[in-house]
């Protein structure tokens, strides 16, 4: 599993609209009150020292680490940030301790992308430091990033204790010795268990085991670059589920789509599909060095065996396919909508009478979106999203979705829409943060307004 990333540059209040969620766009954010007239109380800079970057940062604590990070080298770390906002008060953005389990996150070092990237007081930092690192909301403006109800008088304000400085060098030692005793740890108790039900699987090299219970199609073999329909249930020694696309109550049964051997999914399953022919069927037992690690993953411990109940499903076009399944959507709800040239569906259910919305603009919406089972996933209308203020981003720059950049583009200001969207201009195989891999999503979205 890669390793948890956390955003660095202040793009503070991006939804699960954004493509670019390096991380923690995965967390809900905290909203800001509606705006006010009271101006944010300055605050100290005693003891501040600037960096050319234009951040602004106090070291709070000295640790004794004699290593400050460079380019490359892996450090752990606490962050926190909270943002100034209209009504004289910080909003908490984000924390990644109630985010990690009150573990570090880990980050590996990147140059500094520019101004306002705090990568660049990390690397003023040793051990054992903790920091806080001010930059102001004004600098937002310019990375396209700024949100209406931010104070433009006041920052952006972090707060970092660093936990551990390692070189890229000493971090692989590391994780190559941990894995290795793992993986003795794993194949033992893989051992017990097989003994214990009476199972005789086949193993390979890495220390996948695997029982192949269903041949498939010997003509139609799965091998590395071939994209794959996959049914599976995923499920811990103890024959707890965690995961499953054939299983109702998780609320995906949907085919699983990958392009195998892409590492777009564990090693197990990257190396036990390539053991399998479409029709086939399988049980793989995977330790934890092939699966997710030393790392925990929504409700997979850290260190877990997996088991996966897999079908190598033919691959029909997923358009077709998202099409098919919006069609009978629309008819069974009585939808009248119009249908783009790229698969899109679009009702207008309030006419608005100000401009077109136009690529290059930066757009200002209200939203909710949903699957079709009437799930919602997300909305900034609905205070249980903890993000109740308009979103705003430049259409047509790739800043959201494919649906959205081309549907929000049929819009004039102060209309309200109803989007149907074909997982191909939406969230594709890889899913999103409560979103399942080719999803057809339902935006209800109103243009509230157009920047000149």
């Amino acid at each position: 599993m890669k390793k948890l990333k956390i955003t660095l540059l202040p793009a503070l209040l991006m939804v699960a609209l954004i493509w670019n969620s390096e991380a923690t766009a995965q967390s809900k954010k905290k909203a800001a009150p509606k705006k006010a007239t009271t101006k944010h109380q300055s605050k100290s800079e005693t003891g501040f020292t600037k960096t050319p970057g234009g951040l602004r940062y106090k070291i709070v604590h000295h640790g004794s680490g004699t290593h400050k990070p460079e380019q490359g080298d892996h450090i752990e770390m606490n962050i926190s940030y909270q943002v100034a906002t209209n009504n004289g008060k910080d909003s908490l953005v984000f924390d990644s301790r109630k985010m990690s389990g009150d573990k570090p996150v880990p980050y590996q070092i990147v140059k500094p992308r520019g101004a306002g990237d705090p990568v660049e007081v990390f690397m003023l930092m040793v051990a054992g430091d903790s920091a806080v690192i001010r930059y102001p909301v004004t600098g937002l403006k310019q990375m396209n990033q700024y949100q209406p109800w931010m104070d433009t008088t006041g920052d952006v304000e972090y707060h970092v204790s660093l936990i551990s400085v390692k070189t890229d060098a000493e971090e692989k030692k590391e994780a190559f010795e941990k894995a290795a005793k793992q993986k003795g740890i794993d194949d033992a108790l893989l051992q017990e268990y097989f003994k214990a039900h009476g199972i005789k699987p086949e193993k390979t090299a890495s220390g996948l085991y695997y029982v192949i219970t269903e041949k498939g199609q010997a003509d139609k073999k799965v091998t590395g670059g071939k994209k794959v329909n996959v049914n599976y249930t995923g499920m811990f020694m103890d024959g707890k589920k965690f995961d499953s696309n054939v299983d109702s109550s998780f609320h995906h049964t949907q085919p699983f789509q990958l392009e195998v051997g892409k590492g777009s999914v564990i090693k197990g399953w990257d190396e036990g599909l390539q053991l399998l022919n479409v029709g086939g069927k399988a049980t793989l037992y995977i330790p934890s060095t092939l699966a997710y690690g030393a790392t925990e993953r929504g409700p997979i411990p850290a260190n877990s065996i997996l088991i996966f109940d897999v079908e190598i499903l033919d691959l029909p076009d997923q358009d077709v396919v998202d099409d098919k399944i919006i069609k009978e959507y629309i008819a069974k709800n009585n939808i009248k909508a119009t249908r783009t040239e790229s698969g899109l569906y679009y009702v207008i259910t309030q006419k608005g009478l100000g401009p077109n919305a136009k690529p290059g603009k930066k757009v200002t919406m209200n939203y909710t979106g949903k699957l079709l089972d009437g799930t919602t996933f997300d909305s900034n209308v609905d205070p249980k999203f903890s993000h109740v203020a308009p979103f705003t981003f430049q259409l047509g720059s790739g800043q959201v979705i494919k649906g959205w950049d081309e549907g929000v583009q049929l819009l004039n200001m102060g209309e309200h829409a109803t989007f149907i969207i074909p997982s191909g201009l939406a969230y594709g195989p890889g899913g999103n943060h409560g979103i399942p891999p080719n999803a057809v999503l339902l935006f209800d979205v109103e243009l509230v307004s157009i920047d000149k």
